[in-house]
C-alpha cells in the first residue's frame, strides 16, 4: 500500500476520489478480501469509507478490523436511506468508541 495513502475505500468498487481532491497514490479502492494484503495501514491514512452492509461484510466487521490495526481516525459509513438513522448511528458509534474510531454516517438517495 502506498505510504502516501490518505483515503481507503473498502467494498465500494465504483468509488472514485473527487477530481483534484487527492494526488495519485493518496486514494485506493479495494474489496475486503484484499484488506490483509494492504497491511500495515500507513500513518498517512486519514479516512476509510465502507458500506453499512453488502453481500460479504458489514460496517461492524470493518470497525473491528480497523481497530485491530490501531486505526484511530475516521470511518465514513455509506448507507441507503434509513428509517431511523439515529438508532443505526448510535449502534455504530458504540462499537467504534471501543476502538477509538470516529464514525460518520452518509445516507444515499
Amino acid at each position: 500500500m502506498s505510504q502516501k495513502l490518505r483515503c481507503l475505500v473498502i467494498g465500494i468498487p465504483e468509488a472514485r476520489a473527487a477530481e483534484g481532491s487527492l494526488r495519485p497514490g493518496e486514494f485506493a479502492s479495494i474489496d475486503l478480501a484484499a484488506f490483509d494484503s494492504h497491511l500495515p495501514l500507513p500513518a498517512t491514512l486519514e479516512l476509510v469509507v465502507a458500506p453499512l452492509f453488502c453481500k460479504s461484510f458489514d460496517a461492524l466487521e470493518i470497525i473491528e478490523r480497523l481497530g485491530a490495526q490501531d486505526y484511530r481516525k475516521t470511518l465514513r459509513v455509506v448507507a441507503p436511506k434509513l428509517p431511523n438513522r439515529q438508532v443505526v448511528l448510535r449502534e455504530l458509534r458504540s462499537h467504534a468508541a471501543r476502538q477509538g474510531i470516529t464514525i460518520e454516517l452518509i445516507e444515499e438517495g
